[in-house]
């Protein structure tokens, strides 16, 4: 049983240790304020964030799991993971 106990945490330390932090993209051009939103992933199925109002294009994305995140994942055996994405546009020219 001592046995089992072992080889099971092992595996859920494995698992809920593993993914990636966060992510930036950032172009050469000028940025507007971002725009941030916290969105909940669900069974590893990615969000889609609207950024129509971003007529010139984007100028940066940054996307992070928060440390509150982490934990909540953690709990859930990664299936519920919130996911902190911002943007900004790029501004209109003139």
């Amino acid at each position: 049983m001592r046995r089992f106990f072992s080889v099971f945490l092992a595996l859920v330390v494995t698992v809920s240790l593993s993914g990636c932090i966060g992510t930036m993209i950032t172009s050469p051009t000028a940025a507007t304020r971002p725009h941030v939103t916290t969105r909940i992933h669900l069974l590893y199925a990615p969000n889609q964030i609207d950024a129509h109002i971003c007529k010139n294009g984007l100028s940066e994305t940054f996307t992070h799991i928060p440390v509150w995140g982490m934990v909540l994942a953690w709990f859930t055996f990664g299936l519920v993971t919130p996911v902190t994405t911002s943007y900004a546009c790029i501004p209109d020219a003139g």
